[in-house]
């Protein structure tokens, strides 16, 4: 009876100890800081379609997101996201990524009649960033 005691106690020890040891307030789990570092994250863009070039000083992030007036429906499953370098092309708009921390973004002539709103958002560990572009209605 007294090795069950001892052996409960033990175990509760293990797991307050192992509770406290990995807390730290000064540096939460799942808030990284900006690692990825973007020169610009908005842009307005103009009626005819325009290009940006957007630079980091983080070289290690990779896309993790494509919206056009809020549809995610881009299939990225073609693409190695996570490579220096890449292309997106779609009719709306082009997305480059030319080495480790230039983003070019073109985006064709907007002819809907409303504005068109691009999201690409980046990933680099557990640090999330997005580049918003706006681009005017005809």
């Amino acid at each position: 009876m007294k090795t069950i005691i001892k052996l409960k106690v033990i175990g509760l020890l293990l797991i307050l100890i192992s509770s406290f040891s990995c807390s730290n307030s000064d540096d939460p789990e799942g808030k990284w800081d900006d690692n990825i570092k973007l020169s610009q994250k908005e842009a307005k863009f103009s009626v005819e379609g325009d290009l940006i070039v957007i630079t980091t000083k983080g070289e290690w992030w990779w896309l993790e997101s494509i919206s056009l007036n809020e549809i995610s429906d881009f299939d990225l499953t073609g693409i190695d996201i996570t490579a220096k370098d890449f292309v997106i092309d779609e009719t709306e708009f082009r997305i480059e990524r030319k080495n480790t921390t230039e983003i070019h973004i073109e985006m064709t002539k907007n002819m809907t009649g409303s504005e068109r709103v691009l999201i690409i958002g980046l990933e680099a560990g557990d640090y999330f960033d997005r580049i918003k572009i706006t681009q005017s209605a005809n």
